[in-house]
């Protein structure tokens, strides 16, 4: 699945054309209040926009529908529970639901999957059919797995369906954990960025996600329609499944450019009553093809148009080296021109994607590793392009003596070796013990901090091999008691050539435990305006727990 770029004010405006198609449709709109939403997009804040999209936006919602608010992040810094249900689901004023909007501040973190789990709950999800739609301009910051979430949500509810709009997005991350709770859910993922230019992909998206009408009994049609349309995918050649499924927009013709929306319509083959004459405009998409075909309508006379989409398919597929294939969860595809114009994008090991005719410039991404390719497409055939990543696995185990593990708290670097200025360059962090980094083959550096404690190891990332790696902290942990204490200070153990020692840590407790490197230490404990209550000196020995109580 290609992830679309389109308009935040159509994603809302299409689902209100989504609901004409099944009455009294259930939704809650969750939006993000994190902090990230100060950011700009032409110089106006992104809750600002999305404030004034969903006013307007209320304004035509349909009577017989539903709609709730949840959102979150917008009363605290730094908490994972910021989660408010403002609106249950329930008959709309419009008054009434703007106001607690209106007044939202952006604060703090992106609960993203606790607030569509919250959202599912208001929905009662498990008892009726009900939809979300997400709008968040970040990836999730509070340790959830929202792919697993929308899964389990789908799950167990009955028609449950989360749509996701991406706003502001270009986060790889967060792009895909959007995407993949919409596809768990049988939702539309959306990126929102320049309506102008997209908004007429959105109507296209969300419109063809509708459940179709239930079909009513009808007497044999009598009127002859007076358009027909038939797209070919080259000169000769018929569009394969699933690239058939075509979506074209009529709109007027504007000296070349789209003018009034008149209609979409879906298929390889349509046949349609247009409602104006005149100059017109048919805008036909396939996957990532996109061709505009003007033509004149009317008169009297039926309009009948085969559009040559002069495009071809490339079937991708993704190597950690010659002979190992990459893992289908993680990898990255973007597409572009090769003047550098984005085309698209797609996940996972084995894409298959309908182009123009053209040549292409592509870049594989999985984990810290990328390269980069170029491909030509061919009108009217399929292409395979093999891309070896050349890039390894590096399994990594924090220990603080060669056995004893470490237990949390460790951050692990992977970089590049030092340069001739003794700099190494940031490739990836992970947080916590038994971590896996991804990268291309090659010399690096692994870096691991833990309290005062810090280790470097070399290593060597072989090309399609997954490699186990121990580093040894060389550390113990260093226990510090300082009864009525409010600040506890720890300093190198020697003085420096001009007598004094250099601060490590400090605490505002009167008890710490800190890993730290084998050797000797400095310990202060403070009182009330920082009066000096006692000191000591202190020797941590590998792997073990030395305990003092200063005074």
């Amino acid at each position: 699945m290609s992830f679309m770029r389109c308009g935040l004010a159509l994603l809302f405006s299409c689902f209100i054309s989504l609901s004409a198609h099944a009455e009294g449709q259930r939704v809650i709109l969750v939006l993000d209040a994190s902090g990230s939403m100060w950011g700009k997009i032409k110089g106006k804040a992104k809750m600002d926009i999305a404030k004034e999209v969903v006013g307007k936006v209320i304004s035509t919602w349909k009577p017989e529908d539903d709609l709730g608010l949840v959102v979150y992040g917008h009363r605290e810094k730094g908490s994972c529970t910021d989660i408010e249900t403002v609106w249950p689901p329930k008959p709309l004023n419009a008054g009434e639901y703007m106001s607690p909007i209106k007044a939202l501040s952006p604060k703090g973190k992106t609960p993203m999957t606790q607030a569509v789990r919250q959202a599912a709950e208001a929905l009662k999800y498990t008892e009726q059919k009900g939809t979300v739609i997400l709008v968040s301009d970040g990836l999730e910051t509070c340790d959830a797995d929202p792919c697993a979430a929308a899964a389990e949500l789908e799950k167990a509810g009955i028609g449950f369906t989360v749509h996701t709009v991406g706003f502001g997005l270009d986060d790889k991350a967060a792009i895909g954990q959007l995407k993949c709770m919409a596809e768990q859910t049988g939702g539309i993922a959306v990126l929102a960025d320049d309506a102008n230019e997209l908004e007429t992909a959105l109507k296209q998206t969300v419109e063809a996600a509708a459940p179709p009408p239930e079909p009513e009994p009808a007497p044999e049609p009598v009127i002859t329609k007076d358009f027909k349309g038939h797209v070919l995918m080259a000169e000769g050649v018929e569009l394969p499944k699933p690239f058939d499924q075509v979506v074209w927009v009529f709109n007027t013709n504007l000296d070349g450019a789209a003018g009034e929306y008149l209609s979409t319509e879906y298929g390889n083959d349509v046949s349609v009553d247009l409602p104006k004459d005149g100059k017109l405009l048919a805008v036909i998409t396939s996957d990532l093809t996109k061709i505009e075909v003007p033509f004149e309508h009317g008169g009297g006379q039926k309009s009948e148009m085969v559009a040559n989409l002069n495009a071809g398919i490339v079937q991708f597929t993704g190597m950690m080296d010659e002979n190992t294939p990459l893992p289908q969860d993680g990898p990255v595809w973007t597409y572009s021109k090769l003047d550098g114009t984005y085309y698209g994008t797609a996940y996972g090991a084995t894409p298959k994607n309908l182009f123009l005719a053209g040549d292409y410039k592509l870049k594989l991404e999985q984990g810290a590793a990328s390269i980069e390719a170029t491909f030509t497409v061919v009108p009217g055939k399929m292409t395979e392009i093999v891309v070896p990543l050349g890039a390894g696995i590096a399994n990594v185990n924090i220990t603080y003596d060669g056995t004893q593990p470490v237990v949390d708290g460790t951050t692990i670097e992977l970089r590049r070796p030092a340069d001739i200025s003794g700099a190494q360059d940031h490739v990836a962090t992970e947080y916590g013990n038994d971590r896996q980094f991804k990268a291309a083959a090659g010399p690096y550096v692994i870096v691991a901090i833990n309290g005062i404690a810090k280790a470097e190891l070399p290593l060597n990332i072989p090309s399609g091999k997954a490699i186990d790696v121990k580093v040894n902290l060389n550390a113990g942990v260093l226990n510090v008691k300082a009864p009525g204490a409010t600040t506890i200070q720890v300093f190198t153990g020697e003085k420096d050539l001009s007598g004094n020692r250099t601060l490590l840590h400090h605490d505002y407790k009167d008890e710490i435990n800190l890993p730290a490197n084998v050797g000797s230490y400095h310990v202060i404990a403070l009182g009330p305006s920082d009066a000096v209550l006692g000191e000591k000196d202190v020797a941590v020995e590998l792997g073990k727990r030395v305990e003092v109580t200063v005074p």
